[in-house]
């Protein structure tokens, strides 16, 4: 058995890449909340708006993608795609406000 069949998971998650991913976007997303509130503390200028803006921009992209990952990583095992497509069928009780109306014949 090599490394590759180890660290791959029943679901076909390559554990240690989707770690490695994970740590570099964290580290990414750290440098990037640097480099917004340095801007943040500058002096306006036309060179503040690029660097606020391109860091604001990584630092939501690259902690969106870590969330997924770490979402993926330790959440609980998800139903197979076809299984939480359907919705369950709704029972109408005579009771329950989504049961059937009462008829108005009289």
């Amino acid at each position: 058995m090599n490394a590759v069949d180890r660290t791959r998971r029943t679901d076909g998650v390559d554990v240690r890449r989707a770690q490695r991913w994970f740590w570099a976007l964290t580290v990414m997303a750290v440098l990037a909340m640097g480099g917004l509130y340095q801007g943040l503390r500058s002096a306006p200028g036309p060179g503040t708006g690029v660097l606020v803006l391109i860091s604001g921009l990584v630092l939501a992209a690259s902690s969106i993608q870590a969330a997924r990952i770490l979402t993926v990583l330790a959440g609980p095992p998800r139903l197979p795609r076809q299984l939480r497509l359907r919705r369950p069928a709704r029972r109408a009780t005579p009771g329950h406000p989504s049961g059937p109306l009462p008829s108005k014949e009289k």
